[in-house]
């Protein structure tokens, strides 16, 4: 019975993550220093080489702990080619905290965050990177642990 039961959820997860993902590209994490984001701390993301042109939405997420220490941030998000040269650079502000400084989002020890659509672009057979850095005046930014990207192909 409880093979049975185990095997049941494995495949409705298993569903249930194909469906949901079904236009999602990329969708990874990368792990900031303990120490703190430091202005010169670019995150890289490779990216794979699609085999069609590709028109979707880039969206970067934070993970941050707790009682953070800020109200909002502003990052660069550099979409780059194999040559590392940047064809298309957003920045984005995004808001973190409340006016009183209350996440705004739900958690007890850590937060996820989501910025805006930002839109992607890749041509077919092309290799590229998704680079992103923060622009805060403060060299360092303490509690967030973790940013990623997700790649979305534009439904039609």
């Amino acid at each position: 019975m409880i093979r049975r039961t185990l095997l049941y959820a494995w495949a409705v997860g298993g569903l249930l993550t194909a469906s949901c993902a079904g236009d999602t590209l990329v969708h990874r994490y990368a792990t900031l220093p303990a120490d703190g984001w430091a202005r010169r701390d670019t995150v890289c993301f490779d990216l794979p080489v699609y085999a069609e042109d590709i028109s979707g939405t880039l969206t970067v997420g934070l993970r941050t702990k707790a009682g953070l220490a800020i109200r909002d941030i502003v990052l660069a998000v550099e979409q780059c080619d194999s040559n590392a040269f940047v064809f298309r650079c957003d920045t984005i502000r995004y808001p973190l905290t409340d006016n009183e400084g209350d996440a705004l989002t739900s958690g007890v020890n850590f937060h996820q965050y989501e910025t805006q659509y930002v839109p992607f672009r890749m041509e077919k057979d092309r290799k590229g990177c998704v680079r992103i850095y923060h622009l805060m005046t403060k060299e360092t930014i303490p509690d967030i642990t973790e940013v990623g990207i997700r790649i979305r192909n534009k439904e039609d």
